[in-house]
């Protein structure tokens, strides 16, 4: 997960409101992007590799609440808070597995 893509990294930056530039600040929010993934992913019916991108429909948008959540150490929150969420989105990604 090392070459994240710049779009991915753009949107995870605007959600986790970064608006500056700092070696420490980018290692930190690629660490997040690199634990969320891996996290969410099976949560949602993906497989544990899946990289997340705006095309993941209502996925790429619970990915990027996770970040926010993982950027503010607060992930037992977003599972719990996003829990709803979380299960729609899975039996949608299912479906759509199935289909």
């Amino acid at each position: 997960m090392a070459n994240i893509d710049a779009a991915v990294m753009a949107a995870v930056r605007r959600k986790c409101n970064v608006t500056w530039t700092d070696a420490d600040t980018d290692a930190r929010l690629l660490d997040v992007v690199a634990t969320v993934s891996p996290r969410l992913s099976p949560l949602l019916g993906y497989p544990s590799d899946h990289e997340f991108t705006s095309s993941d429909g209502g996925a790429w948008g619970l990915f990027l609440d996770g970040c926010l959540y993982e950027f503010s150490d607060a992930w037992d929150d977003f599972t719990s808070n996003y829990a709803d969420e979380i299960l729609t989105t899975r039996l949608i990604v299912l479906g759509a597995a199935d289909a």
